[in-house]
């Protein structure tokens, strides 16, 4: 009777040390990023990670047993996604792991079938820091990621329903501030931009925010993000001159370039750098998309010499577009008020001259 009790207790005690076949689990798929603004891959460490024997190719090939919950990072979706179309890295070698993402991709499809997929807010930020820069984007940035995923995945998941950190990493000031600006730059150019790539530049701030990124790799990417905000906020610009003004009245022909694929409007605003000139009213200016226009500023000499123009552009919501540039203007030219002056000096002179002369004749006469 004994030895039948201790085979059943043995028994039990077995079957209660089995994992049971119904577990859940819960499966996160996040990398922090390995690319630039426009989409070129910095290095190809997410090859070897998607690879069957890499971090992220583990849970895709040998994922566990039981009932299963993907939380998904759409950002390392684009990433992949881009990879299994070729690539090429920054230093302009070829990328290697085509293969391995369209397997990995494969695979993913597979092992999610039957399972629940959760998007993960994109490119896994800390919500402390999503707070702390771009406040009005944290409900955005839940709701695109599930619209995203879902369309990269072709198939129904469940909205992002929260952050997976709040990591207060360092984030030096000089950071904070330089972000700060290229973020109002993106904004500011909006509305010029090709609507498919608004969501790009926008979305580019959360991959920053990664508390997994190496302290290195977030630098590189703060001037990355930095160095793209120059180059949109510079796409409207005016192109640099030096001028000679030979009449009163003079038009000073100022060229300015719409580099944006639709067409804008602006406001030129011109300011002379002394009181030799004045500059008359400009109406607002319209640019066709991807093209260069002339503009005729009207100026008014009061006196010869040097002076100069200062002109800024504006959009027509005011924010400041491109560098303000000063043309140099050498004004070779005799004033309206600078003929008056010499012809008045002129008549003194002739008169003292008479005065002179009818003078010594009289003291000859004597």
């Amino acid at each position: 009777m004994r030895r039948w009790l201790a085979l059943i207790a043995t028994i039990t005690l077995t079957f209660i040390s089995l994992p049971s076949a119904h577990a859940s689990s819960v499966i996160l798929l996040t990398e922090p990023t390995h690319r630039q603004i426009n989409g070129q891959f910095i290095d190809d460490e997410l090859a070897s990670s998607i690879a069957i024997s890499g971090r992220l190719g583990q849970f895709v090939f040998n994922p566990p047993v039981g009932e299963r919950t993907w939380v998904i990072d759409p950002a390392l979706i684009e990433e992949v996604t881009a990879m299994a179309n070729g690539y090429t890295l920054t230093s302009g070698a070829a990328g290697v792991g085509t293969l391995f993402a369209k397997s990995w991709l494969t695979q993913l499809a597979v092992a999610t079938r039957s399972d629940s997929v959760i998007a993960m807010a994109y490119g896994n930020p800390s919500s402390y820091w999503v707070g702390q820069l771009s406040p009005h984007e944290v409900n955005y940035v839940l709701n695109i990621s599930g619209t995203r995923l879902a369309t990269l995945l072709g198939r129904e998941v469940v909205a992002a329903r929260s952050y997976q950190s709040n990591s207060q990493f360092t984030l030096g000031s000089a950071e904070v501030a330089a972000i700060k600006e290229d973020s109002t730059y993106f904004a500011q150019t909006a509305a010029f931009v090709d609507p498919k790539n608004i969501d790009t530049y926008r979305l580019a701030l959360l991959k920053i925010l990664n508390p997994k990124l190496t302290k290195d790799r977030r630098d590189y990417l703060v001037r990355d993000y930095t160095a793209t905000a120059y180059d949109q906020i510079h796409l409207v610009h005016l192109s640099s001159g030096k001028f000679t003004v030979t009449a009163s009245q003079q038009n000073i022909p100022i060229t300015i370039t719409n580099g944006f694929p639709s067409n804008i409007k602006v406001n030129l605003y011109v300011i002379p750098t002394n009181f030799k000139v004045r500059v008359g009213e400009l109406p607002q200016i319209s640019i066709l998309a991807q093209s260069k226009t002339q503009v005729m500023v009207p100026v008014t000499v009061l006196t010869s010499g040097t002076s100069g123009l200062n002109v800024e552009l504006t959009s027509s919501n005011g924010d400041l577009l491109g560098d303000s540039v000063i043309y140099p203007l050498n004004l070779a030219v005799i004033s309206p008020i600078a003929t008056w002056v010499t012809t008045g000096a002129a008549i003194l002179l002739f008169i003292a001259a008479s005065i002179q002369s009818f003078r010594r004749i009289r003291r000859k006469r004597r």
